[in-house]
């Protein structure tokens, strides 16, 4: 279903077809397009003014989620949060020289955490920041080095882990040193601090930092000082203050230090992910070959050693050294003729240009020496001519929704790129017939009037609708008069009924009322009662869930006023649940509060409610059946495929019995007979539901699944 922006683009988009198709039967002209005008630039942030020259702008990161919030840095160690659209508004949340033990130190990169947007998960408030300081000789932590070099080494680079505190400033007590390199100079720094964006949570490579670092000329015959990634997981481990992830290309090699990822690429400048769903980088750097420094895009996937070959790929000769922050692939909507080119922004007398990189073959194409053919030319697409883009140092990046943004490193503007595609000027005679244009518009206006009108429609029946139009929760207030009726995601009370202007309570399943509650005495409640409601309950749950099917669990509170209130407390559609609670949750609650309000509408008509064992947080789980689920398929085949050998003929039977009756019929013993009957036959519909999975995806044949089911079934039968 739409958005809303999306459906406010759409009607954009139909207004200025119809108001382009007029201005073409007046014969309004409009100027043609190129390569000069086909873009704007609309300026969305403005970093603060700096003192001096010196505190050039270094790096720009946006936020992940919608926040639309833009994190910059300085060298002199300044973070600034800026707003998007609001030009004024900037915070401080760091200076690097009010923390004590680094006064006089200069940023060289920094990077947001992955999950620093995601409240309650490792990594939030998040980010890490990497300078070179002169090494005093007392340390908490092991420096990295090569262990060849015995001539001191008089610097570190040094990477560092800070948390933001609820006010958006920086903890100072959070600082956490992660990684410590020494270094022979001043200049040999980390440049670049990164995550891979297109990894998830779930991924095992998620939230892994990936460090390059300067060569250094004098020790480049030392893979960690020839131009090197190095590729950590800033948890710490065991002793040290960061971890190494098993599937780096040197763990547990004897002969290299396992945090490097690649070596031998000489002065790294940037590296990106250009594929979404590969790990292989390309690497943006220079490279010493044959006496004569050249520029280089280079694939890499890890492991590669780059001292004794050069790299293929070069960049053409009229190509510049590249700086940090010059290279992307773009796959924005905002500039459609650059989608999913590989885009590289050059400087030619004093403009600024945007070119594509055309490639002569694919990662997977590889040659002998490990690298591809990466370029054949250069392609110009865009001169940018504006005059805001006047300036020595220029960048670029992309937004979390893949949109070009260009960071202007002397001023600290931030500018987003569109794409403008004016209709080439098509002369067309004054005597044109009005009328053609007069139906053009209103066949548009009807089309899209029909459009909202089905949005509506859908947006009105969808399920979330449904929920967000009543209550989703109810509770008693303190002083047990009252109860008090919530909406979704509100912790506000948004309605209270006094318990005594209370005149019905209904419960409903679906549609269907299930039991009702007033003040006639065939409508109170009492056991059995609550044994039918269950049963029904239990009889609904069985009942399997297709796409498009709805469960829904609702109490309909209605006063002496007439006035009704309806709760949505479950609401479940195919396989989506859309409320928090699980089912048997909600069963629970509804007959507790059936009890409730008959007491107090009711007393003479409700009986003594008899103590029964409740469902709890294990059995709400095995309902789920998630333990079961998260047994491997191919594991799963094995345990219930019947044995081959004669000697295995007992195999199955066990696993099966341990499977199906240890894991969810044993964990339901202590329950009443019927809690038990009802756990009993949801867990062999579920079990049988797997099988026909199993031999589905051709983990079991006919033969084996016909021989499985008969001896679960025969195992369950056992068990009753």
């Amino acid at each position: 279903m739409l958005t809303v922006k999306e459906n406010i683009l759409f009607l954009l988009l139909l207004s200025f077809m119809s108001a382009s198709y007029h201005c073409l039967a007046t014969n309004e002209s409009i100027p043609k397009s190129n390569q000069s005008n086909r873009y704007l630039l609309q300026k969305i942030a403005q970093a603060p003014l700096t003192e001096n020259n010196e505190s050039r702008w270094l790096q720009l990161f946006e936020q992940p989620g919608n926040s639309q919030h833009y994190y910059i840095a300085n060298k002199q160690g300044k973070i600034y949060q800026l707003e998007h659209g609001n030009r004024q508004s900037s915070i401080l949340m760091m200076n690097l020289q009010n923390v004590a033990a680094l006064p006089k130190v200069q940023l060289s990169a920094f990077v947001l955490h992955p999950n620093f947007s995601q409240r309650d998960q490792p990594g939030y408030n998040t980010f890490y920041t990497a300078h070179v300081e002169k090494f005093s000789g007392k340390l908490k932590t092991k420096r990295l080095t090569a262990p060849e070099i015995e001539t001191p080494l008089l610097y570190d680079a040094v990477v560092t882990e800070w948390q933001l505190n609820e006010q958006r400033k920086v903890k100072l007590s959070s600082q956490r040193e992660v990684i410590r390199i020494a270094v022979s100079a001043a200049n040999n720094a980390i440049n670049q601090l990164s995550f891979n964006p297109y990894t998830t949570p779930w991924d095992d490579n998620f939230a892994q930092l990936y460090i390059s670092l300067f060569p250094s000329p004098k020790y480049e015959q030392f893979p960690l000082y020839s131009g090197a990634i190095l590729r950590i997981d800033p948890t710490p481990s065991n002793n040290k203050n960061y971890s190494i992830p098993h599937s780096n290309p040197f763990y547990a090699d004897n002969k290299h230090e396992e945090s490097l990822y690649l070596f031998g690429a000489g002065k790294i400048q940037q590296f990106i992910w250009p594929e979404k769903y590969s790990p292989t980088l390309l690497i943006s750097h220079q490279h010493l070959l044959n006496n004569s420094i050249q520029n280089y895009l280079s694939y890499s996937d890890g492991g590669e050693d780059w001292r004794e070959y050069g790299p293929k790929g070069f960049l053409p000769d009229n190509i510049k050294p590249l700086s940090s922050h010059k290279l992307l692939l773009y796959r924005g909507q905002n500039a459609p003729s650059l989608r999913n080119k590989l885009l590289l922004l050059t400087q030619y007398q004093s403009e600024w240009q945007i070119n594509s990189i055309v490639q002569q073959s694919s990662p997977a194409e590889k040659v002998k020496t490990g690298h591809i053919e990466l370029l054949s030319s250069l392609k110009l697409e865009w001169l940018l001519q504006q005059n805001q883009l006047t300036t020595t140092h220029l960048s670029l990046y992309q937004d979390n929704r893949g949109e070009i943004l260009f960071f202007d490193e002397v001023n600290g503007s931030i500018f987003q790129l569109f794409q403008q595609d004016y209709a080439a000027y098509v002369p067309i005679k004054k005597d044109l017939n009005i009328n053609v244009s007069t139906v053009f518009i209103i066949l548009v206006i009807t089309l899209l009037i029909a459009y909202i009108l089905r949005l509506i429609s859908k947006q009105m029946k969808s399920a979330k609708s449904l929920v967000r139009r009543t209550f989703s929760r109810l509770a008693v207030t303190e002083d047990g008069l009252s109860i008090g009726l919530y909406r979704r995601h509100k912790y506000k009370v948004q309605k209270l009924i006094p318990i005594s202007a209370i005149s019905q309570c209904e419960l409903l399943l679906g549609d269907s009322v299930i039991t009702m509650i007033n003040s006639s005495q065939d409508h109170g409640f009492g056991n059995e009662k609550e044994d039918e409601v269950r049963e029904i309950f239990h009889t609904e749950y069985i009942d399997k869930m297709v796409d498009g099917k709805i469960r829904r669990i609702n109490l309909v509170l209605s006063s002496q006023d007439k006035s009704k209130y309806v709760v949505c407390l479950y609401l479940r559609k195919g396989s989506d649940r859309i409320t928090k609670k699980s089912y048997y949750e909600v069963v629970d609650d509804v007959i507790d509060w059936c009890w409730f309000i008959a007491k107090k509408i009711n007393s003479q008509g409700t009986g003594t409610r008899a103590i029964k064992a409740k469902i709890t947080a294990a059995d709400i789980a095995k309902a789920e059946h998630k333990p079961h689920d998260n047994i491997p398929l191919h594991t799963q085949a094995a345990i219930i495929r019947p044995a081959t050998h004669a000697h295995d003929k007992q195999k199955p039977q066990e696993n099966l019995t341990s499977l199906y009756k240890e894991r969810k019929i044993e964990s339901v013993k202590t329950e009443s007979n019927n809690l038990e009957t009802d756990k009993v036959e949801s867990d062999l519909v579920n079990a049988i539901e797997k099988l026909v999975t199993l031999q589905k995806q051709g983990f079991l044949n006919d033969d084996e699944f016909g021989q499985a089911k008969a001896k679960l079934l025969g195992t369950v039968s056992r068990t009753e």
